[in-house]
């Protein structure tokens, strides 16, 4: 598709009328994409219209699509932001099952997987020591919102991060596109993710700490617990999972206690 403007430019929120309120408030946009792997439709996502290509890249590594930033040969969103177009590596395409695809939605904001690719074993990160006042810079920007959780209070965040130093924040109305996102912005950065961790707003399943260990992130960690099962999946991938809560407790659920506790 030819492009008009660039896909960052649609707006991610707009004004509608509310009874009783005027002159009527400002809501999110769910906003859908179609993705295409090597010219074979592979995705259809629902998000926040804003950062496609890192939501693409993120997503071709949190879902075990490609190993690394090399698998891509190239990103490209149309205009309008409808269409994506990822070229990868032939040997990771050609890993693709499209038999056995459950294609009922893969997150809460109805994302759709039409191909998966299975791992050759199972994946596990490498521990890094952490201290939980990295996360005090995060809190704080999570006390005053970030700008379009501002707006339409329908957002969530994921934060990726090394040590104190934010890298980036990336919104969306789905706490998978967002962390999807952020690992995106670093994949396509050259960042090195096994150096990072993940603060995100979203609750913490199964399906998002498979994510981060297949980012290669050692550090999960979010203001809201885990589940029974995602404790256990990251144990046995040696995933550190974190639950700030906002009096400023830290809970460990898996992983290294504090490197200064």
């Amino acid at each position: 598709m030819e492009e008009i403007k660039p896909a960052y430019d649609l707006a991610g929120s707009e004004m509608i009328p509310a009874k009783g309120t005027i002159p009527g408030v400002e809501v999110a946009c769910e906003h859908t994409i179609h993705v295409f792997i090597n010219r074979r439709l592979s995705m259809r996502l629902i998000c926040t219209p804003q950062y496609l290509e890192e939501l693409v890249a993120g997503r071709l590594l949190t879902e075990n699509l490609i190993d690394g930033r090399d698998d891509i040969k190239s990103i490209t969103v149309c205009g309008q932001g409808l269409e994506a177009r990822a070229e990868i590596d032939e040997i990771a395409a050609g890993q693709f099952d499209e038999k056995k695809i459950d294609q009922t939605p893969t997150c809460c904001t109805d994302n759709k997987m039409f191909v998966k690719r299975q791992p050759e074993k199972e994946r596990s990160v490498e521990p890094i020591p952490w201290e939980s006042s990295w996360f005090d810079g995060i809190q704080e920007r999570l006390s005053e919102g970030e700008p379009l959780f501002l707006k339409t209070h329908a957002t969530h965040s994921c934060y990726l991060a090394r040590k104190s130093e934010v890298i980036c924040c990336r919104e969306d109305i789905g706490r998978h596109n967002a962390m999807d996102k952020a690992i995106g912005y670093g994949l396509l950065n050259g960042i090195d993710l096994t150096e990072c961790f993940l603060f995100t707003t979203g609750r913490m399943p199964t399906d998002m700490v498979r994510k981060a260990i297949n980012a290669g992130i050692p550090l999960l960690a979010s203001k809201t617990y885990p589940t029974r099962q995602a404790v256990e999946i990251a144990d046995s991938a040696d995933l550190t999972l974190v639950t700030v809560r906002k009096d400023g407790m830290t809970l460990v659920w898996t992983g290294g206690s504090d490197h200064n506790a």
